[in-house]
């Protein structure tokens, strides 16, 4: 019976991440879209923050969908990166060898992600992403054709290419993992 609660846990814990996760790629795939439009006029300054902060977070988060899927092959909790070395003291050790960054050169670039913003930008597209999708789901529901409508924004923005770079960093982070055990 423990082990099925200790499975069940993982499993709410890893849906509930997911949500969090598709929340942050909504708020990212809408930014893009306020980028890549050519009716909006964002003065260069606010174009290139808002250029840095996608370009930031989807980093973030392909290394967190990774790490997560990891996770999840090893049936483990999920790990969310943007608070996982705030619970360790300085003298501890990171249990986890692809996270720490002694070991891994992976953490380093996590942990330069966190620092340069990651504990600040995550959080904002995920309350982005909550509220769009909050706001949207109820006008999917009533027209169906609006589905088709974000598909075809989706396919727009986010070409081919951004994909395999992310299946990329997911699939390394897995193999680097094994690799390791």
């Amino acid at each position: 019976m423990v082990v099925v609660m200790q499975y069940l846990k993982g499993a709410v814990a890893h849906i509930f991440l997911l949500i969090v996760n598709f929340c942050v790629l909504l708020g990212i795939m809408m930014s893009a879209q306020i980028l890549a439009s050519p009716s909006t006029d964002l003065p260069i300054l606010n174009a290139l923050l808002l250029g840095y902060m996608v370009v930031h977070t989807s980093i973030l988060l392909s290394i967190q969908l990774g790490v997560q899927v990891s996770e999840l092959l090893k049936k483990k909790l999920p790990i969310l990166l943007i608070t996982y070395y705030f619970s360790y003291d300085d003298h501890e050790s990171i249990p986890e060898p692809i996270l720490d960054p002694i070991r891994s050169k992976i953490a380093v670039l996590i942990i330069l992600l966190i620092i340069s913003g990651g504990v600040v930008l995550y959080p904002i597209f995920a309350i982005v992403g909550m509220l769009l999708l909050w706001v949207r789901l109820p006008i999917i529901v009533l027209n169906p054709a609006q589905v088709i409508t974000y598909f075809t924004i989706f396919l727009n923005l986010v070409p081919p290419l951004l994909l395999i770079t992310v299946a990329i960093i997911v699939v390394s982070i897995i193999m680097i993992e094994f690799k390791r055990q």
